[in-house]
């Protein structure tokens, strides 16, 4: 069976524009799709923004392919495993049908064959849902995620809580050099950043909760919707290559400033329909905290969105509660409840 030479890139600059270019991982997937028994027929288009490729081939197939050298082996084995530990949770997720590599030498390109997840991602919308295309979205996300952090979990290779808990500990420690190199916030936050997710560590620890089945970055471009604006109905949910056994906490960072743009009525029907339990009086400390600590840039998208409003704050108490007192007005101007 015919394989292309494998791909090859100067840096990780020309891997990351190739990720635009259906044309140049065409053959790539095909071959994926050959190798596990599938036909390989039809367009083939890249979801991007993405890390690994994503390659939609005819709108019926997914293939991802793991490069190297952004911890390819790693996003491979945890989102192999995800879908192996979810695959009796009857989610809405994809179908993994098969896995494989396309070399046997070298790097061998692991990649995963899955079914295409139907409709368009939240972020393809690119701002034209309603709000109430967005309420429904949240009140369905709520219930979706309450589903997904009761299955069961068993202590995984890769996904356990042993990793989560490694995982946020380095983070507290290492948070505040990052926010320095991501330039998110305002220049007076970062000086704050790292004394800050100490004071909290007893509200962060990775061990105070019962650990769950985490997704670990459920942005806008993982939660899928079918229809036209204002008839918009979700789909499901895609890519559990940062997946985790941990505190489900964590998994509203993402959820609140990625894919509800840090809109605080959003985050409360979301929390309603998951029936979440008190939050408690330190509830905006414990949860910047872990937007701090969180092992992707939680901020740029408010930055980027909401430029003034963050110029204005000036401290890390005041951010906790723009961003997360659901009491208190947030960056889209009211509160939760108004």
């Amino acid at each position: 069976m015919s394989v292309p030479p494998p791909p090859t890139f100067s840096n990780d600059e020309e891997y990351e524009r190739s990720l635009t270019d259906p044309g140049f991982w065409e053959p790539y997937a095909k071959a994926a799709l050959r190798l596990s028994g599938l036909p390989d027929e039809g367009e083939v288009r890249i979801r991007f923004p993405t890390t690994h490729v994503a390659a939609l081939v005819n709108d019926a197939y997914l293939v991802k392919l793991h490069y190297e050298d952004w911890f390819g082996e790693d996003c491979f084995q945890t989102e192999r495993e995800a879908y192996t530990l979810l695959s009796r949770a009857e989610l809405p997720i994809p179908e993994l049908l098969a896995e494989g590599a396309l070399y046997d030498d070298g790097w061998r390109w692991p990649f995963l064959a899955m079914t295409a997840m139907h409709g368009r991602s939240l972020r393809d919308l690119d701002g034209t849902a309603t709000r109430e295309d967005l309420e429904r979205v949240a009140d369905w996300l709520g219930s979706t995620l309450k589903r997904l952090h009761g299955v069961p979990t068993k202590d995984g290779e890769r996904i356990s809580q042993e990793i989560y808990v490694d995982m946020i500990q380095v983070r507290e420690q290492r948070c505040h050099r990052d926010h320095e190199q991501w330039g998110s916030l305002p220049a007076r936050l970062q000086e704050g950043v790292r004394d800050y997710v100490w004071d909290a560590r007893k509200l962060i620890d990775p061990e105070r909760e019962t650990p769950v089945f985490i997704h670990g970055d459920l942005h806008a471009g993982n939660v899928f919707v079918d229809g036209e604006a204002s008839a918009l109905e979700p789909t499901g949910i895609v890519d559990f290559n940062d997946a985790y056994e941990g505190d489900p906490h964590y998994d509203l960072v993402a959820v609140h400033t990625r894919t509800f743009g840090a809109d605080k009525g959003l985050l409360r029907r979301f929390l309603d329909a998951y029936g979440w339990q008190d939050l408690g009086r330190q509830w905006p400390k414990r949860m910047l905290a872990l937007t701090l600590a969180h092992d992707l840039d939680m901020i740029r998208p408010l930055a980027e969105r909401y430029p003034e409003a963050l110029d204005q704050v000036a401290t890390l108490d005041e951010l906790a509660t723009l961003l997360w007192d659901l009491e208190a007005a947030g960056l889209t101007g009211s509160a939760s409840g108004a």
